[in-house]
């Protein structure tokens, strides 16, 4: 656990506006690379292997013996891309917020707080 303490010590410190403005560019790298690079390069492959993808599909149950049409790939292709990317965005939203409540919760903060609380009569 002493591993674990000597992270957390590093990680909980209040950071300098250098410190965060070099972390948010590295996530947003990080981001644009998982979000943008991996289902572009799912929709490069899988036009270059329009051939073997459709020689593949005349071995599948409940498909005709052509196998899929050129425009079903496509299909097929923008689905699985598109179900990496959002599931890449959403795996990166919820580790930020269990990162943040696991932070929250070891640092002692209060949550969400009502900020309107003295602005606006009858709060």
């Amino acid at each position: 656990m002493a591993r674990a303490e000597r992270l957390y010590k590093y990680t909980d410190r209040e950071m300098s506006w250098t410190k965060a403005i070099v972390l948010g560019t590295i996530i947003w790298i990080v981001g644009i690379v998982l979000l943008a690079q991996i289902p572009s390069l799912i929709i490069y492959y899988a036009d270059q292997y329009v051939g073997e993808i459709i020689d593949f599909t005349t071995k599948l149950p409940l498909v005709n013996d052509e196998g899929l049409n050129t425009t079903q790939i496509r299909i097929i292709r923008d689905l699985v891309a598109n179900g990496v990317q959002m599931g890449l965005l959403v795996a990166m939203l919820i580790g930020a917020y269990i990162w943040q409540e696991r932070k929250r919760k070891r640092t002692g903060g209060k949550g969400i707080q009502d900020v309107a609380k003295g602005y606006m009569p009858g709060k």
